[in-house]
């Protein structure tokens, strides 16, 4: 007799070491998804995502973004001079991202720690100034999970 070949579906298995592999999408700040207040304006340089990030001083600017997944991460510049920003999912404050590093940096990226339920959601961040002086703060893109 003659073997014959079969297909059999293999189902990975994970271990507590490995975990199973993450899709990622990655949103550009030009991206129609975003909606931002008035405020914000566009700085093009070569070492942000896509070449091109967003920025404001403006008090009370902020963005929202209505997304499907369970986790993100927030692309930003960071600089010397720059401040905070709050981050909302659903109306619910999660965090606070803090633009300020000793160097100019580019494509820092603040990870949210936890997971939500599968589904849709809605990123809101918030310019947060500094009491004494208001500061600059970017936006570049957002990763989905």
């Amino acid at each position: 007799p003659t073997p014959t070949a079969s297909l059999i579906p293999v189902v990975p298995t994970f271990t507590s070491t490995s975990m199973p592999p993450a899709f990622e999408t990655t949103y550009d700040d030009k991206d129609s998804a975003f909606v931002y207040s008035d405020g914000w304006r566009d700085v093009y340089k070569p070492r942000a995502y896509n070449g091109s990030l967003k920025q404001t001083a403006r008090r009370d600017t902020f963005l929202t973004f209505a997304f499907t997944g369970q986790s993100f991460s927030v692309v930003y510049k960071a600089d010397p001079s720059y401040g905070k920003m709050d981050v909302y999912v659903d109306d619910i404050l999660v965090g606070t991202i803090d633009e300020r590093s000793s160097a100019v940096a580019f494509q820092f990226r603040w990870d949210y720690p936890g997971q939500f339920e599968p589904g849709n959601h809605t990123l809101k961040l918030v310019f947060v100034p500094l009491t004494t002086i208001n500061a600059t703060v970017s936006f570049d893109a957002v990763i989905v999970r």
